[in-house]
C-alpha cells in the first residue's frame, strides 16, 4: 500500500493524519441497532472495549457475537470496519460483502466501496457508493469515498472535485486528495491552496473537540 493510501486509510478528522485512528472510514458508533437484552449488551460491550483501547478483547467479543444469529449481522458489520481500519482488505471485503446483505446500511456500502477503491475495483465501488449516497442523503464521509472513486476512474474529474469539496469541511482528508490531484494535473497553486485548507480545517476541528 502506498504511503498516500495508508494516510487516507488511517486518517481521521479527529486527529492528525499520522495517527492510527482508523480513518474513520467506519466507526463503531455507526452500527446503531435495535437489539435488546443480552444481544444488545454483547454488541455494546464490544463497542465500548474497542473505544477504550481494549481492541483484542472487543474483537473477541465480536467474534463470539458471530455465533448468535441475532447479533451476527451487527458483529460482522463492525468487524468489517475494524479490519478495514487495520488494512486487512481481503478480510474486510468478505465481511462487508456479507454485511451489506445481512444489514444493509449506508456506512456498510461506503466502507465496502472504499475497500474496492483500495483494490482498484472502481466501477463496482462507484455503484455501491452511489447506493450509499441514496441511502444517507450524501453524508460527507460518503461523498469523500465517491470523490476518490471518481478520480480513480479518471473521466469525471469535475464531479469528483465537487464531491470532495462538499466533504472537506468535515473531512480534511479531502483537501489532501484534491492537492494530490492538482499536483498530478500540474496545477501547483491549486494544490498549495488545498494543502493550506487542510491545515486550517484540521486545526479548526481539533479546536472544537
Amino acid at each position: 500500500m502506498s504511503p498516500f493510501l495508508r494516510l487516507v486509510l488511517f486518517s481521521s478528522f479527529a486527529v492528525t493524519l499520522a495517527a492510527q485512528s482508523g480513518g474513520d472510514v467506519v466507526s463503531v458508533e455507526e452500527a446503531r441497532n435495535p437489539l435488546q437484552g443480552r444481544s444488545l449488551h454483547m454488541i455494546l460491550t464490544a463497542q465500548e472495549h474497542l473505544r477504550s483501547g481494549q481492541h483484542e478483547r472487543g474483537m473477541q467479543e465480536l467474534r463470539d457475537a458471530m455465533k448468535d444469529p441475532v447479533t451476527m449481522p451487527y458483529a460482522i458489520t463492525i468487524l468489517g470496519g475494524e479490519h478495514l481500519k487495520a488494512g486487512q482488505l481481503d478480510v474486510a471485503l468478505d465481511e462487508l460483502e456479507q454485511a451489506v446483505h445481512l444489514l444493509p446500511r449506508s456506512t456498510s456500502y461506503s466502507n465496502l466501496a472504499y475497500v474496492l477503491y483500495l483494490k482498484k475495483q472502481t466501477e463496482r465501488g462507484l455503484e455501491l457508493v452511489r447506493k450509499a449516497i441514496r441511502m444517507d442523503g450524501g453524508k460527507p464521509k460518503t461523498r469523500l469515498v465517491l470523490g476518490m472513486l471518481l478520480l480513480q476512474q479518471g473521466s469525471h474529474d469535475a464531479e469528483a472535485i465537487r464531491q470532495l469539496q462538499a466533504a472537506a469541511p468535515e473531512n480534511p482528508d479531502a483537501h489532501l486528495i484534491l492537492a494530490r490531484h492538482y499536483d498530478w494535473a500540474g496545477k501547483a497553486p491549486e494544490a498549495e491552496k488545498e494543502r493550506r485548507a487542510y491545515a486550517v480545517t484540521s486545526m479548526s476541528l481539533l479546536a472544537g473537540k
